[in-house]
């Protein structure tokens, strides 16, 4: 099983993330950060000012992971629950 990670990135002097993804692996170079999604897709992000990463070993721990960060971005973003939920793939 391959570990699940999740990113936020931030623009520079936000404290609201503009991404939060789940990602399998990252690289980061003096292009940017590539990012392999949870779904096999790779993206690239060029401009941000900072990242934060966490990472889970199972699949309980990602449940958990993925819930800690809907309350998170519910209260940061003061949007209910439900409505990051329904955001979600």
């Amino acid at each position: 099983m391959k570990a699940i990670k999740i990113i936020n990135i931030f623009k520079a002097k936000e404290n609201i993330p503009f991404m939060t993804c789940l990602i399998t692996s990252m690289e980061e170079n003096e292009k940017g950060i590539n990012l392999t999604l949870e779904n096999g897709e790779n993206i690239c992000i060029k401009d941000y000012g900072y990242y934060f990463l966490s990472e889970a070993d199972g699949d309980l721990d990602r449940e958990q992971m993925v819930n800690s960060y809907r309350r998170l971005i519910s209260e940061l973003g003061q949007m209910s629950e439900e409505t990051i939920t329904s955001l979600m793939p």
